[in-house]
């Protein structure tokens, strides 16, 4: 037993609630915070996470688990690191990850700094994963069951997994709710949210073109060939391997290979050519920078959420760029996505990095100039 000071990163949702039952349970001074950092324009639709109605869940959870809670305003804080980031990702021609900005940059920036002044060490969140706290520091893990969220916490630095604790890393969804049931709390049957919290009505589009208009100016639709095949009606409609919404061919189906923002061009080509073997990443987080050190080193990667990690070989350069180098070609790597890097016979994540190129070399064949051909293709 412990009286040690958390953190409660409470959402209104049974996962978070069920994480801070269980710290008590365990003997830990837990404090329970619910995060305000989205004030929504219209009622908040079923599946939202910022809507009054989750603040007063969080706040009836607290209650029946006996400990305090409160209401802290981070909407400037998310405005800036979140929402900007997400719209300037997409003005970029990339896709973002809006929840893996919010992990990094909120609930263990932001909410890590309102813990240094209460005293507390932790913070506890719900997500579905595992933190190991080893002599030579912590060690992330993939959850032991279908519901994983190693991938979103990917990018966090080890300082900031240091203070995690992850109390449902070994448990699924049906185990959280009754959990959840014998604590009593209030939330045990609420549905889980699906949706990007600022993104009210489920189209990221509106947000995008609400704060940054020009990306719904149309522009030129380009085949392989270099040939103008039609027009789009603005880059943030579109993502890479995506094909509604491009010209008819009579070649067969034909997909987005790639969105380039400074000439408001989207590029399609055919199936095949969304397949890549190698990409380059920048935004580079090694939490076990030891096993990078010896030039090639064998990882599984996962290119997007709920990916299949796939065998490959990563390296990293002294420009502070990684490059993977996979066994099997790898379908429509989109920029702006994170990479995770897994240990290939285990659930241990390495690290993490945001795509920004692929590159549809073919396999065996590598450039010579790999370094500086890298570092010339960041745009």
């Amino acid at each position: 037993m412990t009286s040690e000071r958390v953190i409660a990163a409470m959402s209104g949702g049974v996962d978070s609630a069920v994480a801070a039952g269980l710290l008590v349970e365990s003997g830990y001074d837990v404090v329970g915070i619910t995060m305000k950092m989205y004030a929504p324009s219209r009622p908040a639709h079923a599946k939202s996470c910022c809507g009054s109605s989750d603040f007063d869940d969080a706040r009836r959870s607290a209650a029946a688990l006996g400990i305090p809670h409160y209401v802290l305003d981070f909407q400037e804080a998310f405005r800036r690191t979140v929402v900007e980031r997400f719209v300037d990702d997409y003005v970029a021609g990339s896709t973002p990850n809006p929840c893996v900005s919010c992990n990094n940059f909120v609930k263990l920036g932001t909410l890590a700094q309102y813990a240094d002044r209460l005293g507390a060490r932790y913070i506890a969140t719900g997500h579905y994963a595992r933190v190991e706290r080893r002599d030579d520091g912590p060690h992330l893990f993939r959850s032991r069951h279908a519901k994983d969220q190693a991938y979103a916490l990917a990018q966090l630095e080890p300082a900031q997994l240091e203070r995690l604790m992850l109390p449902l890393g070994d448990f699924d969804k049906a185990t959280t709710r009754e959990h959840a049931r014998r604590l009593g709390l209030p939330v045990h049957d609420k549905s889980e949210s699906q949706d990007i919290c600022f993104v009210e009505g489920g189209d990221y589009r509106e947000v995008v073109e609400r704060l940054r208009p020009e990306v719904a100016a149309s522009g030129a639709v380009v085949a392989a060939n270099g040939q103008r095949v039609g027009e789009h009606d603005g880059i943030v409609n579109y993502t890479v391997g995506q094909r509604a919404r491009l010209p008819a061919s009579s070649d067969g189906p034909r997909y987005v290979t790639r969105i380039d923002a400074a000439t408001n061009t989207i590029l399609i080509g055919r199936e095949d050519e969304l397949l890549s073997y190698e990409l380059v990443a920048d935004e580079v987080n090694l939490i076990r920078p030891e096993r990078f050190a010896g030039g090639d080193v064998p990882v599984r990667a996962m290119i997007r959420y709920r990916a299949t990690p796939a065998p490959a070989i990563a390296s990293t350069s002294p420009e502070g760029l990684l490059r993977l180098r996979f066994e099997d070609a790898q379908r429509a790597v989109s920029p702006g996505q994170l990479v995770a890097l897994l240990d290939p016979a285990s659930d241990e994540v390495l690290g993490a990095a945001t795509i920004a190129s692929p590159r549809a070399c073919r396999r065996g064949s590598p450039r010579k100039d790999d370094r500086s051909h890298h570092s010339n293709n960041l745009t």
